[in-house]
């Protein structure tokens, strides 16, 4: 699930910057998303991506020291 999460959050990521890029969509409303909402928006998915990133290590190594326990 976790993986699936982290490619959720990178393609919004994208998308949002592509919608940013005002070669992409310009106007009122693009000004707006560009400069009051995309920012925060790309920081806390960037946050939740490293989020997610650190959890699934996490993960990883107790799912790991749990098999060499067990062994």
């Amino acid at each position: 699930m976790l993986p699936g999460l982290q490619r959720t959050a990178t393609d919004l990521i994208g998308h949002g910057s592509t919608l940013a890029d005002p070669r992409n969509w310009e106007g009122p409303k693009a000004q707006i998303f560009r400069g009051q909402i995309w920012p925060e928006v790309q920081r806390a998915l960037t946050a939740l991506h490293t989020n997610l990133t650190e959890l699934a290590h996490g993960i990883a190594e107790i799912n790991r020291r749990t098999a060499e326990a067990g062994s």
